[in-house]
């Protein structure tokens, strides 16, 4: 009977010690695949470059004084300038699937000059300038670019050069306008020559209001190279008028201006 025992005893050790081997083989079967997922990860290296834009990959050398030999992530081999460097960290890569699909999204490339150099054209902006009485106004112009160079095209709008008296001004332009370099950043000139219609206000005390001559020469840069651009310049601003106002301020009487306006502006738009 102490023998019967003996052996259940003994059986039950065994079954219990083959348990915890059962156990123990299981857990390493399933934790070495995880470790070694965890050995083949590596760290890359990121490179931030001024403009924006951010390169992924191996860094093979660095001279601090000059720049860098950088293995991107596609395998390709580029040299970074230390001038172009703004930071430099460390990620965790995705996994190499998902990299075949979004490896072109590393670098960010610029996008080409595509301004159009010819055809029809739109051109809205506003102006202000700092003269004692103020003034300020907004345009809008169309016409035909020929070539980047040389546009042409007829424009209108409602300014004002003196705040304090309130008298506005319509003027009808022909312009002309280019820009010298086929870049997404352009200096350019335009040229605006018409006429000002002056408004009258009655409610105001302006009886009289007859327009005059109107030039305005411009330069500045444009800004975009898409089929939306902006463009900000400085401006001089000639614009004949004359007014003629009548109140109890001048005892009845009317008094008649005859004005030439020359203004310094700052104008700034967008062309479309």
């Amino acid at each position: 009977m102490c023998m019967n025992k003996l052996n259940v005893y003994q059986i039950n050790i065994n079954m219990k010690f083959g348990l915890v081997l059962l156990i123990a083989f299981m857990t390493t079967v399933m934790i070495q695949p995880l470790m070694g997922q965890m050995d083949s990860t590596k760290v890359v290296d990121v490179v931030w470059l001024k403009d924006g834009s951010k390169l992924t990959g191996t860094i093979l050398q660095w001279e601090l004084s000059r720049g860098m030999t950088f293995r991107l992530i596609t395998g390709a081999e580029i040299i970074i300038p230390k001038t172009d460097i703004k930071k430099v960290s460390q990620d965790i890569p995705l996994q190499q699937s998902m990299i075949d699909h979004v490896k072109d999204t590393y670098v960010r490339v610029p996008k080409p000059y595509a301004f159009k150099e010819k055809g029809w054209y739109q051109n809205s902006s506003g102006f202000f300038n700092f003269s004692y009485n103020g003034g300020a106004g907004i345009h809008h112009a169309m016409g035909y670019r020929f070539n980047r160079l040389l546009s042409l095209g007829i424009g209108t709008g409602i300014e004002t050069h003196d705040f304090s008296n309130n008298r506005n001004i319509v003027p009808v332009y022909a312009e002309a306008r280019g820009f010298f370099l086929a870049q997404k950043i352009t200096p350019y000139y335009a040229l605006k020559v018409g006429y000002g219609f002056a408004l009258r206000d009655k409610s105001r005390g302006t009886t009289g209001a007859i327009g005059g001559f109107h030039l305005s020469p411009e330069v500045g840069l444009r800004f975009g190279s898409g089929d939306v651009s902006y463009y900000a310049g400085v401006e001089y601003k000639l614009q004949n008028a004359t007014f003629s106002n009548q109140g109890f301020e001048f005892g009845g009487g009317t008094v008649t201006d005859k004005i030439s306006y020359r203004r310094i502006e700052i104008r700034t738009g967008l062309l479309f």
